[in-house]
């Protein structure tokens, strides 16, 4: 029985060997772009949080006691966000005139659009915590 022992002892070597001959399977690497962690990056138009940041922004323009119709969101042309303790957005709009007066409690979705459409650049930020949109930026000019 040592006889046998022995032999297995003496062809383990030899088995592990054979085994490391055996060519290595190679994964491939491919690069990918990775965002940022608190980097801007491009956002869906039509994603719901970017809708709700650029309605609010619209809200906040038609509260600027300068124009006397209410303006309503036509499109939203871009869009980028960035994530920190709060949600920063970046939108670029375009804005219509409604026929609605200001002094006129009514509902900005159901008036009819007039000919004016202006292009807007708003960046807002939201609370998570709260839900409480702030817009920091907004500047507007008529469409071409």
């Amino acid at each position: 029985m040592d006889i046998y022992l022995l032999l297995l002892v003496s062809f383990l070597p030899l088995f592990y060997l054979s085994r490391a001959d055996q060519p290595l399977e190679e994964a491939v690497v491919v690069a990918r772009n990775v965002e940022l962690l608190g980097g801007w990056t491009d956002a869906n138009p039509d994603r719901e949080d970017v809708q709700d940041a650029a309605k609010e922004a619209v809200e906040q323009f038609n509260s600027k006691p300068r124009a006397k119709k209410y303006f309503k969101l036509i499109k939203i042309t871009s869009a980028s966000t960035q994530v920190t303790n709060r949600i920063n957005y970046k939108i670029e709009a375009i804005i219509g005139k409604t026929k609605c007066h200001k002094s006129e409690g009514v509902n900005i979705e159901t008036c009819l659009m007039a000919k004016k459409q202006l292009t807007c650049k708003f960046e807002v930020t939201m609370d998570p915590m709260n839900d409480d949109h702030e817009v920091h930026k907004m500047i507007c000019k008529r469409s071409a």
